[in-house]
């Protein structure tokens, strides 16, 4: 086929071979077609992240979508808005610790030669999930849901997980974050026993990385308050919504793994393994959370 040249494919149910009236169908990850007389089967072309990408198109502001149908393999990278909120970041507390001056002292100086560790894992963050959100089913329906705000749902996951990876980094003394290690991640995600997931995800929601002064590197003061008051439902289905991203990626990584994802302990699972060559990583924004300047951000 020469280059830039389009084909189509017509997609029929291969009993009653019936080509209209089909269903998309997303569950987990499988993406198939359900016929009017109610048979699934499978199609090539039908992936579950294709079906969810359309389902959030068709679904928009804009109303239901007139798309080219030589264009539906070409979708988009689909990312949550971001919210629209102040960008101000929380001021260290003036009696710190020995441990955070530490932390504040190892922050200048990854800084130094990139940016603070804490942006650093928040640019991490948010690309893992965009990068999962449309073929995690779990995670796709709980960001969606009715019952849910979408852009908060998936700025505090965001926020989990991005916490989850600077204290990994921090513990490790990691300065290069591609180096973190998922199921190092997954283990302050909680492991999913009720006790020790408690455990785990309360002193995360503590956590307050400690930032140099000009440098930025701190949680917003909107995402303080929200880590404060919100509800131990709302904290849990943030830490789930984390849990389930750095599995996805852990599986990308290891397609044969049974799903469990804790069969994993010492393999290299490693952010530098995920590249940006997933059809929908787009590209990695180092300034999504901290102000554009840094120099700015105090």
């Amino acid at each position: 086929m020469a280059d830039g040249e389009q084909f189509t494919a017509t997609v029929a149910c291969p009993e009653c071979r019936a080509t209209t009236g089909l269903t998309l169908v997303a569950r987990d990850h499988f993406g198939y077609v359900l016929c009017p007389s109610g048979r699934a089967f499978g199609a090539k072309q039908i992936s579950a992240g294709m079906v969810r990408k359309l389902f959030l198109l068709h679904h928009g502001p804009d109303g239901p979508l007139s798309l080219d149908p030589l264009r539906v393999g070409q979708l988009g990278v689909i990312a949550p808005m971001l919210l629209d909120e102040g960008r101000g970041l929380a001021e260290n507390v003036e009696d710190i610790d020995d441990m955070a001056t530490d932390q504040i002292a190892w922050s200048f100086v990854h800084a130094m030669s990139a940016q603070a560790p804490f942006d650093e894992a928040m640019a991490w963050s948010r690309h893992l999930l965009i990068r999962a959100l449309v073929h995690e089913g779990w995670l796709f329906e709980t960001v969606f849901s009715p019952r849910n705000a979408p852009a908060l749902d998936a700025h505090m996951i965001s926020v989990a997980l991005g916490l989850a990876l600077h204290e990994v980094a921090w513990r490790n003394r990691i300065q290069d974050f591609t180096r973190v290690l998922l199921p190092d991640v997954l283990d302050l995600l909680g492991r999913g026993e009720e006790l020790a997931s408690v455990g785990e995800r309360e002193r995360l929601q503590a956590l307050r990385p400690a930032g140099a002064r000009h440098q930025g590197g701190r949680l917003r003061l909107t995402d303080v308050a929200r880590l404060e008051t919100c509800t131990p439902e709302e904290w849990n289905r943030w830490c789930d919504g984390a849990f389930h991203v750095a599995s996805f990626h852990i599986r990308q990584q290891h397609e044969s793994l049974a799903y469990d994802v804790f069969q994993t302990r010492g393999a290299p699972f490693r952010l530098v393994d995920l590249g940006l060559d997933h059809a929908d990583s787009g590209r990695i924004d180092p300034f999504w959370y901290s102000t554009e300047n840094p120099n700015d951000s105090s």
